[in-house]
């Protein structure tokens, strides 16, 4: 069994900031696995500029030789540059989709995702850690919310960076980017059959933190190691 969090969950689920801050309360790694694949797709961008139709042969050399960093304390480092807001640019998620559409590219970020979980108990979120990255995960969570409420979670945050927003685009786009995920022939999104489901519709983002961490304080794998400290 591998002493990991793994958190999956559609777009805009609010994934990334449950997993940030369940490892830092519980003080174990954090490991942002779309934050990888964002970096490869950053880097494609800035070899082939706007033009996201690039060879496949191309986003497998880039993957393989990029040299990416999460470190503890937070961001992303690219090559040793820290692109931890570089990567968040809308124009790199155009390039994000294409990347991770990839099977060979997946393998390869893949490795180093369960290179870095293996080191130490880890929280890794995205849309396949527990039924791909991750099958032996200790505690497996997905999140969820409805379509609506997604919604306005994403128009939030696309407002908080100063964007224009169409609510109506970000909604489509939203479904477009499920169905997208959902029939990616590798690692689509899924719930895990041993997944714990958590539907954040109607729940506070502090109230879903403190019950994943009540359930990996609860877990053996985690005591054992002497993780959490209460």
């Amino acid at each position: 069994m591998d002493c990991v969090v793994a958190i999956d969950g559609p777009v805009a689920v609010g994934k990334s900031s449950v997993a940030r801050r369940v490892a830092a309360a519980l003080g174990i790694r954090h490991i942002n696995t779309g934050a990888m694949y964002r970096a490869v797709a950053l880097k494609l961008m800035r070899l082939r500029g706007d033009d996201p139709n690039v060879d496949e042969a191309t986003m497998v050399d880039i993957a393989r030789n990029a040299r990416i960093d999460l470190p503890r304390e937070g961001g992303v480092l690219l090559d040793g540059e820290d692109v931890s807001d570089a990567i968040r640019d809308e124009q790199v998620s155009n390039f994000t989709a294409v990347v991770a559409d990839s099977a060979k590219v997946r393998d390869i970020l893949v490795e180093h995702q369960r290179r870095l979980g293996a080191d130490e108990p880890s929280v890794l979120e995205g849309r396949d850690i527990g039924t791909v990255v991750f099958k032996n995960a200790a505690l497996k969570i997905f999140l969820d919310a409805s379509p609506q409420v997604r919604v306005e979670r994403r128009v939030g945050q696309l407002r908080s960076k100063g964007l224009p927003v169409n609510r109506e685009e970000v909604f489509q786009d939203l479904l477009e980017r499920d169905q997208r995920d959902r029939l990616r022939p590798t690692g689509g999104l899924k719930m895990a059959d041993d997944a714990t489901l958590i539907d954040t519709t109607h729940y506070e983002e502090d109230f879903v933190i403190e019950l994943i961490c009540a359930l990996v304080r609860e877990h053996p794998c985690f005591q054992e190691r002497l993780v959490v400290r209460t």
